[in-house]
């Protein structure tokens, strides 16, 4: 009994071993039957390119497969490639030279827009720099502002005491123009006052003589 289930087991661990994708040869379709000979009935019709399951091999050039859809059945070995086929490796080439020149039209607008972005950055350093530089101007501008300010008030109030110191000067000299002037009429007053007298007492001198 235990030499029967190692039996078993020994068929179902070849089985297994024996299970590997290959794929169906390059042409239209491939008649997949129910046993190992033309006479058994066509289970499907595989189309070439199709990825199956080989299970079994027999020593008659048949191999029982199964398909991606889970039927089983008889395949001659030879319509069985290692390799996919010539047309689904090209569509295949194909679709990944597709993806790559993809990548390469992407990669070349990135570099456009990093080199977009470059320009604009060094255009904006510019204006940063020159904001920087006008600023200091300003700066500076403001300051000397600030400085001819309190030089022209400086100058206002100076101005405003020569033109104080004028004015008094002034009325000093209107003041002493005015005494002078009194002084002039008080004092032709005074002659007119004395001289008559003076005039009246020489003349009584030399009458006595």
């Amino acid at each position: 009994m235990k030499f029967i289930f190692v039996i078993i087991g020994l068929l179902v661990w070849s089985s297994m071993a024996l299970a590997e994708t290959r794929y169906i040869v390059d042409q239209a379709t491939l008649p997949m039957r129910s046993g190992q000979s033309t006479a058994h009935k066509i289970i499907a019709m595989l189309p070439s390119g199709m990825a199956v399951e080989v299970l079994e091999q027999s020593d008659a050039g048949y191999s029982r497969i199964r398909t991606p859809n889970g039927k089983e059945g008889w395949i001659l070995s030879r319509y069985l490639m290692s390799t996919p086929a010539a047309r689904d490796r090209l569509a295949r080439a194909e679709l990944e030279l597709a993806k790559l020149n993809t990548l390469k039209q992407g990669k070349k607008a990135v570099e456009i827009e990093r080199d977009r972005l470059r320009s604009a950055r060094d255009k904006l350093q510019k204006e940063l720099d020159q904001i920087r530089i006008t600023a200091s101007n300003a700066v500076q501008i403001g300051k000397e502002n600030r400085a001819l300010k309190s030089t022209a008030a400086a100058a206002k109030q100076e101005l405003e005491s020569l033109r104080q110191q004028t004015r008094d000067i002034r009325n000093g000299a209107q003041k002493r123009w005015f005494m002078l002037g009194g002084g002039a009429i008080l004092l032709g007053i005074l002659l007119g006052l004395v001289l008559p007298r003076m005039n009246v007492r020489r003349k009584s001198q030399w009458g006595g003589y």
